[in-house]
């Protein structure tokens, strides 16, 4: 049960305000289920999924990397902003996540949840599943509430991505995400922060 209340849509972290750069990639025209697939495989898979892996061992450590790989200001702030949210919600207090709080550390989100999960007591397979289905299921809720992609064919990109791959090294690389949000950082009006 904790596995799922920490990874549920409706824990208010403000994930709903993100779209991880779906959103511009819609307005660019590019076919989003590849996108999201892309974002999916070379940057959640290869980044955000194995710092929780490192949060286990060293949150302070996986907080650096994630900050660090995080390019545009735009996603720095999304990932802190949701770090931060969980975090404040106080479903674990720990060393790490006080530092979070007195605003010593980023708390980037992959960090907080990994840190979160261990508290909790839940295996570290788990925690890296449940942040990857969470990050993949809210591109394509992003890429629904945009109005370019179906319920339906949401689902079916879902389902083609839920072969987990597990990496071993911190490596996100989708360069084109970058590029999109620091395009999404001058869009005025736009639906998601990110």
């Amino acid at each position: 049960m904790k596995a799922f209340r920490l990874f549920d849509s409706s824990l208010p972290t403000g994930s709903f305000n993100f779209s991880s750069t779906v959103e511009e990639a819609h307005y660019a025209g590019l076919n989003l289920s590849d996108y999201i697939r892309s974002v999916y495989k070379n940057s959640v898979l290869k980044g955000d999924v194995v710092a929780v892996k490192i949060a286990y061992d060293d949150p302070f450590r996986a907080d650096r990397l994630v900050f660090a790989s995080k390019l545009t200001k735009e996603m720095r702030e999304a990932s802190v902003s949701m770090g931060r949210s969980l975090a404040d919600l106080r479903l674990c207090v720990t060393q790490f996540q006080e530092a979070v709080l007195e605003g010593n550390t980023p708390g980037t989100y992959p960090a907080v949840v990994g840190d979160t999960c261990r508290c909790y007591g839940l295996d570290v397979r788990t925690c890296m599943e449940g942040l990857a289905y969470s990050e993949l299921s809210q591109m394509v809720n992003s890429a629904v509430r945009l109005g370019a992609m179906d319920f339906k064919e949401g689902q079916r990109l879902i389902s083609s991505l839920l072969e987990f791959v597990e990496y071993q090294e911190f490596f996100p690389c989708n360069p084109i995400t970058e590029v999109l949000s620091r395009e999404h950082e001058r869009r005025e009006p736009k639906m998601f922060n990110s």
